[in-house]
């Protein structure tokens, strides 16, 4: 999917990763964006995107459907160096394996052999994704490939099972015909080249860019987040410089989206689509989470 993980605003440094002295991530998002996706189908002239947040799943899920093939330009971005490690490992994983296999592998759980799995992948990941998975391969005691994987504590245990839920989550994986295309996309040299994952600030990293450059900016629980975001305010309005005429901002929040999208009203963008979502104990118990899609309009 990449040729490097750009490190430009922030290093990722393999002992902290070893060390776990950084938060997991998810490793298969969990956020149902599925519901939300023909929405986006019917949006014209998204040619360039930056992906924010996610674990990189929105970005496989654009390349996987139809609608989306006219695309030229793919980046992504978080300021979790393990998430960027992750979107560099899925992307392997999806080049290489199957759509049964992936199935077999994380549905099924069937116990894929840890060497020969990783062998098959391990050209295609970066240098340094490459250090960090050499050391749980070969710490790693016994052979089940996916024990390894969530022996390793690097991920939250549960997101490996979010791809149960895949007919919800994870357009890419719904449907055979929707993976062989992503994988497709994944291969296609001019494209290929045009997709980085940057490491770091986003803020910062969105200013690499020339301004009215993205048509489609996808900030994933960025802006409910101090930590991600400390200034929403600058940050809405990097994203805004940087977004092409008629461009779109799509945010995920877990937040009160009333809020949300008052804050970002006031930053010169208007709501084009929303799907709100409140918080149930009971879905909350079956591990759903209730995430909100808002689709922005930049105004000028």
């Amino acid at each position: 999917m990449n040729k490097e993980i750009n490190q430009t605003s922030q290093e990722i440094n393999k002992e902290d990763i070893l060390q776990k002295k950084l938060y997991r991530v998810w490793f298969f998002t969990n956020e149902r964006i599925n519901s939300f996706f023909p929405i986006l189908e019917n949006q014209k002239g998204i040619r360039r995107v930056f992906s924010i947040g996610g674990g990189g799943d929105f970005v496989f899920s654009l390349l996987a459907t139809p609608e989306f093939q006219s695309l030229s330009e793919i980046n992504i971005g978080d300021i979790r160096p393990m998430a960027n490690i992750s979107i560099d490992f899925k992307s392997a994983l999806f080049k290489n394996l199957e759509y049964q296999e992936i199935l077999e592998l994380f549905l099924a759980q069937k116990p894929f052999p840890k060497k020969q799995t990783y062998a098959r992948i391990r050209a295609t990941i970066t240098p340094i994704s490459r250090k960090i998975f050499d050391n749980i391969i070969e710490n790693c005691k016994t052979d089940n490939f996916l024990k390894c994987l969530r022996k390793s504590g690097l991920w939250y245990r549960d997101s490996f099972w979010q791809i149960k839920n895949k007919g919800k989550y994870l357009p890419y994986l719904a449907q055979e015909g929707k993976y062989r295309l992503l994988q497709k996309n994944l291969d296609k040299k001019p494209i290929l080249d045009k997709k980085t994952i940057y490491s770091g600030d986003f803020n910062k990293t969105l200013k690499l860019f020339q301004n009215d450059y993205y048509d489609l900016i996808y900030v994933s629980n960025v802006l409910d987040s101090k930590q991600y975001c400390r200034e929403s305010g600058l940050y809405l309005q990097t994203i805004k410089e940087k977004l092409s005429q008629n461009g779109l901002l799509l945010v995920v929040t877990q937040n009160n989206p009333k809020k949300i999208i008052k804050a970002i009203e006031e930053k010169g963008f208007s709501v084009r689509e929303k799907q709100l979502s409140r918080f149930n104990i009971i879905s909350a118990f079956l591990g759903h989470y209730a995430y909100s899609f808002l689709l922005f309009k930049k105004n000028y």
